[in-house]
């Protein structure tokens, strides 16, 4: 269904509250209920073993991979004491399995037939060698700090990159990529089509042939890492063996599943930026579907960077179709909400969104943040001072809002903070106190209303305390670690931040300053965003964005 008119929009809780005469958090645990109860129904299959070195001596802290190929699943669980490893909620199918751990890994098992209400059996033996560490970096990239425009030879096209790729990117986001022919063909495409969505001048095709032959030539391809050499090398030990992973890859592997969001029923959702839909994944059922935005003009959407309201209701940016959307996903209902690009300066879609709780959306500009009421469809912007002074854009990237209400956005290209007091008007920058550059990327409040920002060139967090606004840098465990989304676990007050240039997801505890890692299946799973289930906050969910398009969480159990 579609609402083409600007209007608010009833969330599911207010109807179930005046069909139930219910609350929200008992319709929800209800929900939450009902759901697990159909998960131990639907999905009681169970897998077991032990994991051995070549010699047979059980190995308790390795991690554990099963791969159902024909449900595009994959499973990862931690092997306990006596080397045991269990995992339980399986659907019907059959199972191969991995063993990896210290400086060895097993080869895949031969499948092995997981049923309904029974558990199956397979031992793994660690007898191979891994293969060498992975270096911290972005995927298929090399280390920022290995590459430069100035080693790139003179050329029309090095021209093309610092022209027209860098409206919307730094250089060093293509000086360190290293790509094969067909994949830069595909960005530039993508690129192109961006360009023309938002209005901005293409390319030639004769400018796309020569940025491709002179990327391929000068920035040739990395080869596709080895799966495991990520996953450290140390055996895990303690609280971070209990945890488990489910993640389930697209059939469109290329979609770009960009950024990941929870729904008050614990269901995940996902952007995809190149496929143009948005991916729905069952925790409980482990069912994957599809929805997408209404289509007028454009041949698909750019979903971009969502969030979903505790009633219910989805908000992303779509620039193809120059607005942006709400969906009430109980009711399969859109809203478009045209954009008014007479009025902002910018293109339609910023990195990220914010839901304050006045009921507005606001969403991060090019050295601007955007306001959206949709109780009057009244739109409001404001600048920085740093594009005021330079007439440059300082970046606008992660957002959010602290315990006074005011929203503060990370201003990634000029390493600065900036604060906007939607009441007043007022916007205040801040510099990050850091000695090395920065590069300020996605951020979240804690229940104090302090704010915390993933610093992903530095890998430090950044705390900016709400009421005096002092800053201080806290160091992850993990050198060149590349800290990006951060999201806080409202009910115990539990940081969580991925850790981007090295494949794990990690909680940090903000009173005892303790830090736990939880490696993820494989290497370059390009983890952009985090969210934490608010009625599981054992649920940790993410996507990936690079190379694999999936979607999946993390559990601890």
């Amino acid at each position: 269904m579609l609402s083409a008119r600007n209007q608010s929009v009833i969330g599911l809780t207010v109807l179930l509250l005046a069909a139930g005469g219910c609350s929200q958090q008992a319709t929800t645990e209800n929900v939450a209920g009902a759901a697990n109860e159909a998960a131990s129904e639907t999905h009681s299959g169970m897998l077991e073993g032990v994991v051995t070195d070549s010699a047979g001596k059980p190995l308790a802290g390795a991690f554990v991979k099963l791969r159902n190929e024909t449900g595009r699943l994959t499973f990862m669980v931690v092997s306990r004491d006596g080397g045991h490893f269990f995992a339980d909620k399986l659907p019907p199918g059959s199972y191969s399995v991995q063993g990896v751990g210290g400086d060895f890994e097993s080869d895949w098992s031969a499948p092995v037939r997981v049923s309904n209400a029974s558990t199956a059996q397979t031992d793994v033996t660690l007898a191979l060698n891994r293969a060498p560490n992975l270096p911290p970096a972005w995927p298929r990239r090399i280390p920022e700090d290995e590459a430069s425009m100035d080693d790139l030879p003179d050329h029309p096209a090095k021209q093309l990159i610092t022209t027209a790729c860098t409206v919307c990117h730094t250089e060093w986001l293509v000086v360190t990529s290293r790509y094969d022919r067909g994949t830069w063909e595909g960005s530039i495409e993508e690129m192109r089509e961006y360009m023309t969505g938002v209005g901005m001048s293409d390319l030639t095709d004769e400018d796309a042939d020569m940025l491709v032959d002179y990327l391929v030539e000068n920035l040739p391809p990395l080869d596709p890492p080895n799966p495991n050499s990520r996953f450290p090398r140390d055996f895990v030990q303690g609280e971070a063996r209990n945890y488990r992973v489910v993640q389930y890859d697209l059939e469109n592997l290329g979609a770009e599943t960009h950024d990941v969001a929870v729904d008050p029923w614990g269901i995940g959702w996902a952007n995809q930026r190149i496929g143009g839909k948005i991916s729905r994944f069952d925790p409980v059922t482990y069912e994957y579907s599809e929805v997408g935005p209404p289509l007028y003009t454009a041949t698909r959407a750019r979903p971009g960077n969502l969030q979903i309201s505790r009633e219910g209701i989805m908000w992303l940016a779509d620039p193809f179709e120059t607005r942006w959307l709400s969906y009430d996903i109980a009711a399969d209902d859109w809203t478009d909400w045209p954009f008014p690009t007479d009025e902002i300066r910018g293109q339609v879609q910023g990195n990220s969104l914010t839901l304050h709780p006045d009921g507005t959306i606001w969403m991060a500009g090019p050295g601007s943040a955007r306001r959206l009421n949709p109780a009057t469809a009244e739109w409001s912007t404001w600048d920085t001072p740093t594009w005021n002074d330079t007439q440059l854009n300082p970046g606008g990237y992660g957002i959010t809002y602290d315990g006074n209400g005011r929203v503060w956005m990370a201003e990634n290209i000029v390493d600065k903070m900036a604060r906007f007091d939607g009441e007043t008007g007022e916007v205040v920058e801040f510099d990050i106190p850091s000695d090395v550059v920065a590069y300020p990327r996605r951020m979240d409040h804690d229940p104090s209303g302090d704010v915390w920002v993933g610093l992903w060139s530095s890998g430090d967090i950044l705390k900016i305390d709400h009421e005096t606004d002092e800053m201080t840098l806290i160091t992850p465990p993990i050198e060149g670690s590349g800290a990006y989304s951060i999201d806080f676990d409202e009910t115990n007050g539990y940081m969580w931040v991925t850790l981007h240039k090295t494949d794990i997801i990690a909680r940090y505890n903000t009173e005892t300053g303790e830090w736990l890692m939880f490696p993820l299946p494989q290497a370059e799973t390009d983890v952009r965003r985090i969210e934490v289930d608010r009625n599981n906050p054992n649920r940790i969910w993410w996507c990936s964005t690079s190379n694999n398009a999936r979607i999946g969480y993390i559990e601890l159990l």
